[in-house]
């Protein structure tokens, strides 16, 4: 039986269908020339369908290709296939098993002798082109390395302000706090020789070169250093520094300087994790704050530290780091008035960084572009100012700069109880004039007045007291203004009362006397309440003695005795026949308790009176027993100062 025959879909041929497949991988020699008969249309194969598309895909990167070469001048038109590079394409990689090469090859997979021929010949023609487009190549490269490329900026340090960039880098550029790091002194000496300066604690105002002078210390030391802000760091932070500050030092024995700005703002536990590290060396800590240590920082802490206190920068000292800055700057530099540096330095108040500020607002007004008036005088095209409109131009930056420097007020920092403070003591003192400039400084930073009226309350009765009954009201009535009207208005109700009680006589009576009466209330052994005064609402109390023998003062023409204090305390008691023991003296004996210093009274006489006695000195004998002496250089220079006035810090910022 004769096998089944079927048409073969490349050739057309009659193929027994056994040998189909053979035939189309070996034997089939393609379709044949086309005849005036129909075309036939081939089956797809799913195998050369899926190559087909893989060699239209390459044809059409080999025309991307082209293209672009081709929109270089002066260049040949190079096909994918004439690059040295380029993979074979597909008809190539089909080799046939026998030993004739090209025949009995599939017109699928091999494009014929000619397209063979005619593409190695191509490849041979365009060889030569291909070398020339090399080496344009190459001579392109090497002319773009010749051209010199500017230097990238980063963006982070470009965006720095003036203070930030102008940072001195060696400890000789350091400006100020020359009883610190001047030449001579010990701890810059300890610093250029790379000892450094052990953990330390640096208290100074805003602007005066605490981290500048940290980042130096660590820079000439040998040692890691490490920088954090207590503002945006948290003990996890800090926890890590640590551990790998005691496994550097544990591997390779280098020290580990860490510098925390802002110390004050960790509180109380985040400061217990320095102890361990800083106590047994593992960490060299550098601390930098503007609030008071005492109260900021941690007793046990401070006591493991140094504490080095910088103090504001002079006026010299700003214009000298004014002067330092403006030469970093490069060319060309815009005109700035003869007076800008005196006054920046000025109006800083010893803060680099304000017045670097204001130097930096200075250059943008100047390099702002202004409108062109037509009669502008101008010289090789560059626009020249008249004097007179210089000087205009001059007042204008002037003004900008001091409206941009207005100086600030922290109400939460140290300088809100120090002026407090300053209030208060001219108000004791009786200089009117002093108190209203610290109240004005006050109010224009924006403190709240009811704070301001609350001292002053507690003011009347302190410092006026018994001299003026009426301060106390005024006081207490200003109070109530002010949470009445508010800013700005009350500004005029505390005005009038800052007056009144630097006017007012002063006595401070009832005040000496509370404290009197405190220091035996605190001194056991604490008796109890005579019998006598004690309170009898029932007739059981009444047996036992409360109230027996009470005397009702108001029902007698006369004076009459009562018990008021317990027997141990009698001779403090105001009818006692002591009356230096006496709890609330009389004002005579109040006034020879108080201290007779002949050098204070001298500086005041030459400096307020006028260089002329003070008359009081003619009573002074007859004062009686006046306690005169010479204070030691070391003691209290003012009475408030000696324990429990309600001018002190430490009550203030409770309040």
């Amino acid at each position: 039986m004769a096998p089944d025959k079927v048409n073969c879909p490349i050739c057309d041929l009659p193929v027994p269908s056994s040998d189909i497949n053979l035939h189309l991988d070996l034997q089939c020699r393609g379709a044949p020339p086309s005849t005036a008969g129909p075309s036939t249309t081939p089956k797809p194969n799913p195998r050369s369908l899926s190559q087909t598309h893989s060699q239209t895909r390459l044809t059409s990167t080999s025309q991307q290709f082209e293209a672009k070469l081709s929109t270089s001048p002066e260049r040949d038109v190079i096909t994918i296939e004439d690059t040295p590079t380029s993979k074979p394409a597909l008809s190539a990689r089909r080799v046939s098993g026998k030993a004739g090469g090209g025949e009995g090859i599939a017109s699928i997979f091999n494009a014929g002798p000619s397209t063979s021929s005619s593409s190695s010949t191509k490849r041979k023609v365009k060889a030569e082109p291909t070398e020339d487009v090399s080496l344009g190549a190459e001579a392109s490269s090497e002319e773009l390395r010749s051209v010199e490329k500017k230097p990238r900026l980063n963006p982070l340090v470009a965006n720095q302000p003036l203070a930030e960039r102008s940072r001195p880098s060696t400890l000789s550029k350091y400006i100020g706090q020359t009883d610190l790091v001047g030449p001579g002194s010990l701890l810059r000496a300890r610093i250029e020789a790379g000892e450094g300066v052990g953990s330390c604690i640096l208290w100074g105002p805003p602007g005066c070169g605490k981290t500048t002078l940290a980042r130096l210390i660590a820079k000439t030391a040998n040692a890691d250093f490490k920088e954090l802000s207590a503002t945006s760091s948290g003990t996890s932070d800090v926890r890590q520094v640590f551990e790998q500050a005691k496994n550097g030092l544990k591997l390779t024995g280098r020290r580990t300087i860490l510098m925390v700005d802002e110390i004050h703002r960790f509180n109380k536990p985040q400061q217990d994790l320095f102890l361990p590290y800083v106590e047994n060396g593992w960490v060299q800590l550098i601390g930098a704050t503007t609030e008071n240590p005492s109260f900021k920082v941690n007793g046990a802490l401070l006591s493991r530290c140094q504490v080095f206190t910088l103090s504001p920068h002079t006026p010299e000292s700003l214009q000298t780091i004014l002067g330092n800055a403006l030469s970093s700057i490069p060319d060309p530099l815009p005109h700035l008035p003869p007076e800008l540096f005196p006054f920046l330095a000025d109006v800083a108040d010893g803060d680099a960084r304000q017045a670097l500020n204001g130097l930096e607002l200075a250059l943008k007004v100047c390099q702002a572009p202004r409108q062109t008036k037509l009669d502008d005088k101008k010289i090789n095209g560059i626009q020249v100012e008249d004097e007179e409109e210089q000087k205009k131009r001059d007042v204008e930056l002037m003004d900008a700069v001091r409206r941009g420097l207005r100086k600030g007020y922290d109400r939460s920092g140290e300088e809100r109880y120090d002026m407090i403070s300053a209030l208060h003591k001219c108000l004791r003192g009786s200089d009117g004039s002093a108190a209203m400039y610290w109240l004005a400084r006050m109010l224009t930073g924006g403190e709240d007045p009811l704070y301001i009226a609350r001292r002053l309350v507690v003011m009347s009765s302190e410092d006026v007291g018994l001299a003026d009954p009426q301060a106390l009201p005024l006081a207490i009535a200003t109070y109530q203004a002010c949470q009445v009207i508010g800013m700005p208005e009350c500004r005029i109700n505390l005005a009038h009362c800052v007056a009144y009680l630097a006017e007012a006589p002063k006595s401070t009576r009832s005040y000496t006397a509370y404290k009197r009466a405190e220091s035996l209330a605190t001194t056991p052994p604490l008796p109890g309440v005579p019998l006598q005064i004690r309170n009898a609402p029932t007739q059981l109390m009444k047996k036992l003695g409360y109230g027996k023998r009470y005397s009702y003062d108001p029902d007698y023409a006369h004076p009459v005795y009562n018990e008021y204090l317990p027997h141990t305390l009698s001779q403090h008691s105001s009818h006692s026949s002591f009356p230096e023991e006496q709890i609330l003296k009389r004002p005579e004996i109040e006034s020879r308790s108080k201290t007779w210093d002949e050098d204070r009274l001298g500086e005041w006489e030459w400096k307020v009176n006028g260089n002329k006695e003070w008359e009081g000195r003619a009573e002074k004998g007859e004062i009686g027993n006046v306690v005169v002496h010479e204070r030691e250089v070391t003691g209290q220079l003012d009475g408030d100062k000696m324990g429990g006035g309600s001018e002190a810090v430490q009550p203030d910022k409770e309040e």
